[in-house]
């Protein structure tokens, strides 16, 4: 273990923390600072929300509105792509900076080994050397043709070329810090270029870049790939997850929010890889509560009613344990009723068409933006995300969210993970022992 001197500075730090808490504790704070955040009463439950809110069935965003709220999202995060507008080549330095910026986005752009660890052991020097080496930034031509892919099956996307997950601690198996985001199956890629080894491709999404296994997608021509990239009409799974058999009898796994193609008799279009290449084959589904022809009209009670279908659904750090994290679970959310988000949390809030930046606010000029606000409104810092629900009958604002973890204070600082999707207040206590509210960046919201 290492042993850091502390300056002077930090012990008063750390004296005035410990005084805010005993006070806290000692003005009635006691509850709140041992429970659990999670809210398991009538609040719990979606009806208690919409009940509440008569009006909020009605239509927000027409369809061609959702598009254009689309077209605006792209272009305030470059992180999101319309994959069917893009050119058919590509120039080296564009791809080289994309690779780049997905191995600085895990801080894998320097040479240095991170201290992580890899099926148990420490991360070795020739484990990381190799994955960067994967990356086959030499092989890049100086245009890049684009190919075309369409995922098969749920799968993961990397920050790097590797399929072994690298961890902060030897017995973590749950915080890969190679995870960029899951992909559903019939999710259409460009394709850019392999990887050294051969066994990776990197790809862009419809809103991130990464490394996908070359087993887990097929390649196909681009008027074919189209069908998925941009379907005239569409099956959307509404349910939290939902598994499809194909042909073969193999159960596909779907997450809220996946979108799939429909033939002209209203079949699903499933995608098989064949040896490397697409094969699609039709299934026919009936359309009920867990797939909707088309998305979700847009309305305030279907972002509280798809929000509570993910109640208790484990923390699954991006889409690991097939399940969502804070952000995953609003993108999904917002994506069963055609709204695209930017995939990371720091990003989705503040790329809303409307954004309410809380620096500088006290407490009560934050609770009082946020009173203003409308269910599904995002509540953003750096770090995490949150979907706002309303007041409660005591006037407190609750949230949705996939939690990873809460601290408590008395009897000493403690971190407990809960990796839940839970319904919580806006006013936990955060890592700094202050209400959550008061470390919210952005509110952000369609109207």
């Amino acid at each position: 273990m290492t042993v850091q001197k502390m300056t002077v500075t930090g012990w008063k730090q750390m004296l005035a923390m410990t005084l805010m808490m005993m006070t806290f504790l000692l003005a009635g704070g006691m509850e709140n600072a041992l429970a659990s955040p999670e809210i398991t009463d009538a609040r719990a439950e979606a009806s208690y929300w919409t009940q509440r809110n008569p009006a909020g069935d009605a239509v927000l965003l027409t369809k061609e509105q959702v598009k254009r709220v689309n077209a605006g999202l792209r272009e305030r995060n470059d992180t999101l792509a319309d994959l069917s507008s893009l050119p058919e080549t590509i120039s080296s330095a564009e791809v080289r900076q994309r690779i780049e910026n997905v191995r600085a986005l895990g801080d894998f752009d320097t040479a240095a080994v991170p201290d992580l660890y890899k099926n148990g052991s420490a991360l070795t020097s020739y484990s990381y050397s190799f994955a960067r080496k994967n990356c086959n930034l030499d092989a890049i031509p100086e245009q890049v043709n684009v190919r075309y892919g369409v995922v098969t099956r749920r799968a993961s996307l990397r920050l790097l070329p590797e399929a072994a997950g690298w961890f902060e601690s030897a017995g973590d198996t749950h915080y890969d810090t190679l995870q960029a985001t899951a992909l559903d199956p019939a999710e259409p890629v460009a394709v850019l270029l392999d990887s050294y080894d051969k066994k990776f491709s990197f790809v862009r999404t419809r809103f991130y870049d990464g490394w996908l296994q070359k087993s887990d997608f097929a390649e196909t021509d681009r008027d074919t790939w189209t069908k998925f990239a941009a379907p005239e009409n569409f099956a959307v799974v509404t349910a939290n997850k939902k598994t499809i058999a194909n042909a073969d009898g193999e159960g596909l796994l779907f997450q809220m929010g996946a979108k799939i193609p429909l033939t002209s008799d209203k079949k699903l279009l499933l995608p098989v890889n064949d040896n490397g290449m697409l094969r699609t084959e039709t299934v026919r589904t009936p359309f009920d509560d867990t797939i909707h022809e088309g998305f979700l009209p847009c309305t305030e009670n279907n972002f509280v009613r798809q929000g509570f279908r993910f109640l208790g659904d484990v923390y699954g750090w991006g889409g690991l344990d097939d399940s969502v994290d804070c952000s995953s679970f609003v993108g999904d959310v917002y994506r069963s009723m055609g709204i695209e988000l930017p995939r990371d949390a720091d990003q989705q809030a503040k790329s809303m068409p409307k954004v309410i930046d809380l620096s500088g606010m006290s407490e009560d000029e934050r609770l009082t933006a946020l009173y203003g606000c409308r269910p599904g409104t995002l509540l953003a810092n750096n770090t995490h995300v949150m979907m706002y629900l309303g007041q409660d009958d005591d006037g407190t604002p609750c949230v949705l969210q996939s939690m990873s973890s809460w601290f408590s204070f008395s009897g000493g600082y403690a971190k407990h993970y809960l990796r839940k999707v839970i319904a919580s207040t806006a006013t936990f206590l955060n890592a700094s022992g202050e209400p959550y509210i008061d470390g919210v960046r952005y509110l952000g919201s369609l109207q």
